[in-house]
């Protein structure tokens, strides 16, 4: 985050929507920008709206107040592995053990979020896709099941041929004929 984003965000109410145009390179990504993503001195210009607002959070703590946050694609990316890293030892070092371990578990994992929206809020349960689409395939399933067992789904033996397929065919054979006298004819072969 740069400090232009947290001045603009701290003059906003909850519902706002702005565009902050941060023309000084002391308020964006400075001087040097972010190479090869944001050129040096760049102007910045953001779209933002304020949707929901949280009591006590000091914006003026987020970007500013660490003076070696990551300035390069390299050091974003070094910063972010430190985390995951972070992230993956605490997660060793947690006690749950037997039932609560497989709940916390199961309640971690993140299945795609199609029905997740823009602001990252959650979904009514019955898009939640870990119910959807068991539901779905269940129905499905039983769908199935009931075609197959009303006898809308069964194998047929031996394909039957009928008047169509006779013609078809016989017509197929006659224009075939016809092609081969042609060639015949053609090349002065004679039958």
């Amino acid at each position: 985050m740069i400090d232009g984003w947290e001045f603009g965000l701290q003059s906003m109410r909850q519902g706002e929507r702005s565009v902050i145009r941060v023309s000084d390179p002391r308020y964006g990504y400075g001087i040097s920008g972010v190479s090869p993503l944001i050129p040096p001195n760049a102007e910045i210009e953001m779209d933002i709206q304020v949707s929901l607002v949280e009591a006590g959070v000091d914006l003026g703590t987020i970007a500013s107040a660490d003076p070696l946050k990551p300035r390069t694609p390299a050091s974003i990316a070094a910063a972010y592995n430190t985390r995951r890293e972070q992230a993956a030892l605490d997660a060793l070092n947690e006690t749950d053990e037997g039932l609560d371990y497989w709940i916390k578990k199961i309640k971690g994992y993140y299945f795609f979020g199609f029905f997740e929206g823009e602001t990252g809020e959650k979904p009514p349960w019955y898009l939640t896709p870990s119910i959807t689409f068991p539901i779905a395939f269940a129905v499905v399933g039983a769908a199935f099941a009931v075609s197959l067992a009303g006898g809308a789904i069964k194998e047929r033996g031996v394909q039957v041929t009928d008047e169509l397929d006779a013609i078809i065919i016989s017509s197929a054979a006659v224009q075939h004929g016809i092609m081969m006298a042609a060639a015949a004819v053609h090349t002065g072969i004679s039958a």
